[in-house]
């Protein structure tokens, strides 16, 4: 099989993840350095209703955004990218049906079943998504029967890439933490396939050791934006106390 053209944008390293900030959060967070940002609509507090308002916070800043949808619902699919993403970010992928019925809800026809409407990705920002209005459909694989079917997985047309769920793969493998050699294995192993096949790749870090591992990730999702929040705070208090400390010798 001939390997699929790379899809020329959002190929940068370094992403945010989002699970609470509000729009004048991200406005902040997005204009910090990231390459780009992902929302969570799966485990964080963003919805749809309020995702354009935080879709416009990302743009400011020239930061396109990446939104993970809560499951596999074409309805939602469709109105994450009409509310402007640059994609989405499907969970819990395992079978080259799935990957197809996803692919099939980001599409318009004849390739797909996406409907189309007046909706704000029309007016959108434009640059921030691929060419010619194309959007970037990433199945995530984080189970074990996701690991089995990586490679179906991978080369289903209108998959763009592979998106890694470190934690919860581990914790389907039985493995005793995400820097299990179990874990990085399979880590390995989705990584080289999707490479092979030409298909983007990318993961949700949260650990300075898991991110050596996924150092040939396009897309790196460094932290969330709760943990920026706490190592931001706690590295500050330390840094009040040694100074008031120093000033009373």
């Amino acid at each position: 099989m001939t390997p699929a053209p790379m899809p020329s944008q959002l190929t940068n390293r370094f992403g945010a993840w989002l699970t609470f900030l509000d729009a004048h959060g991200i406005e902040v967070l997005s204009g910090s350095g990231f390459d780009w940002i992902g929302i969570d609509l799966q485990h964080g507090t963003a919805t749809l209703d309020g995702l354009p308002g935080l879709l416009r916070a990302c743009e400011i800043n020239r930061t396109p955004a990446l939104v993970r949808t809560s499951g596999h619902s074409a309805a939602e699919i469709g109105r994450a990218l009409d509310a402007g993403a640059a994609g989405v970010v499907v969970p819990m992928v395992e079978s080259a049906v799935q990957a197809a019925a996803i692919a099939a809800a980001c599409a318009f026809p004849p390739e797909g079943v996406r409907s189309s409407g007046a909706s704000r990705s029309a007016i959108a920002a434009p640059s921030l998504l691929q060419p010619e209005g194309k959007v970037l459909c990433l199945a995530m694989i984080e189970s074990a029967a996701g690991l089995a079917n990586a490679e179906e997985i991978a080369e289903t047309e209108g998959i763009d890439g592979i998106f890694l769920g470190p934690y919860d793969l581990a914790l389907s493998l039985r493995a005793s933490g995400v820097t299990d050699p179990i874990t990085l294995d399979a880590i390995s192993h989705v990584l080289a396939v999707a490479r092979r096949l030409g298909k983007l790749t990318g993961a949700f870090s949260g650990s300075a050791q898991l991110s050596g591992a996924l150092r040939d990730a396009d897309l790196l999702a460094v932290d969330s934006d709760l943990a920026f929040l706490r190592s931001g705070a706690e590295a500050k208090l330390t840094d009040t106390r040694a100074a008031l400390s120093a000033a009373r010798v």
